[in-house]
């Protein structure tokens, strides 16, 4: 939500009083885990800060301590990687849940839960700052991973979800029930994904509230973004492209023409602002794949491409209902009343 600069003037003098450099207290971390860190948030900046963006009726009852946690999952090679995320416990309390928050869609490493960005610190007050653990993964190729990042293999990104809770499980103070899995954007197809991935390993989730993703990537979400309705569509492709063709050992060239494939490389292998990026791609985002790829796009013909989005498709299967889960929902955000 936008502030006026008069509302803003107030709220960062107050946030400049309350924000100090208090850090949480070391936690020991069970071997394959590092725990770094980063900040507590008190109940008082932390309400300023829900005022701040407009969420003045969300109680925040307890501080909350903030670590960067670094884990291991495995790629889709099967080699184990080192990724990261958020881990935020309420302080001096124990948590009564394990929270799951899956964040949108980030073209840069360093915009993520576990560097506090925005989604990350709202997240980790909302949850833990009313009683609960809140972990918040980065994904593959964004954070500490190295590798490109597969935006929208759902596989991968429900692999890096399950593998973050499994790992936070293993912490003292992280409680080891049923997960509650939710996430906006890009986040909602990875808490699909990754309650479909518990499920089949006959685990049960507490809930699961999946926001406003493409949840069927082939039939509707692929369509409606060649179209261009929006500016931020012809990034969404270009990045779908470049990590799917990493991701599926196939060369970009192969649906991008050679002018973009090479600028879509430039743009997302190397740091720049999602406005850079919008700015560089053509509003028109037909214009940057070859005539192979659209005619197999229009005319239903076979493409490596257009499989591999199918195969990601999160929309064609029904959640268990089991004692101590519910279906999962795809829904508008709603935010748990205190209690």
């Amino acid at each position: 939500m936008r502030m006026t600069s008069g509302r803003w003037a107030p709220v960062c003098a107050l946030l400049i009083l309350l924000a100090g450099c208090a850090e949480p207290a070391p936690r020991e971390a069970p071997d394959g885990i590092e725990l770094t860190p980063l900040k507590t948030y008190g109940t008082l900046e932390s309400r300023a800060m829900m005022w701040a963006a407009g969420l003045s009726g969300i109680g925040v009852e307890h501080s909350v301590d903030c670590y960067r946690m670094i884990y291991r999952t495995r790629s889709a090679d099967g080699r184990e990687i080192t990724v990261s995320g958020l881990l935020a416990l309420p302080h001096g309390a124990t948590a009564r849940h394990l929270a799951s928050f899956q964040h949108g869609t980030s073209t840069s490493r360093d915009r993520v839960p576990s560097a506090l960005d925005g989604t990350g610190v709202a997240a980790a007050i909302l949850f833990a700052g009313n009683g609960y653990a809140l972990i918040a993964p980065d994904y593959i190729g964004l954070g500490v991973s190295g590798e490109i990042h597969p935006y929208l293999v759902a596989e991968d990104a429900g692999r890096a979800v399950i593998d973050m809770i499994a790992a936070a499980r293993r912490i003292d103070g992280v409680p080891d029930g049923p997960v509650f899995l939710s996430g906006f954007s890009q986040g909602g197809q990875a808490s699909l994904a990754a309650l479909r991935l518990l499920e089949e390993n006959g685990e049960s989730a507490l809930g699961a509230a999946p926001v406003s993703s493409a949840y069927d990537l082939r039939n509707i979400s692929l369509g409606a973004a060649l179209a261009g309705g929006a500016q931020s569509h012809a990034l969404y492709l270009a990045y779908m492209a470049r990590g799917y063709a990493a991701r599926y050992g196939q060369p970009v060239e192969s649906v991008l023409t050679p002018e973009h494939a090479v600028l879509v490389e430039e743009l997302f292998g190397n740091p720049h602002s999602p406005s850079e990026i919008i700015t560089s791609l053509p509003a028109e985002p037909r214009k940057m794949f070859n005539a192979e790829f659209l005619d197999a796009f229009d005319n239903g013909k076979p493409n490596w491409l257009l499989d591999a989005i199918a195969a990601n498709d999160v929309s064609n299967w029904a959640p268990a209902r089991r004692s101590g889960s519910i279906t999962a929902r795809k829904m508008s955000m709603s935010c748990p009343r205190k209690r």
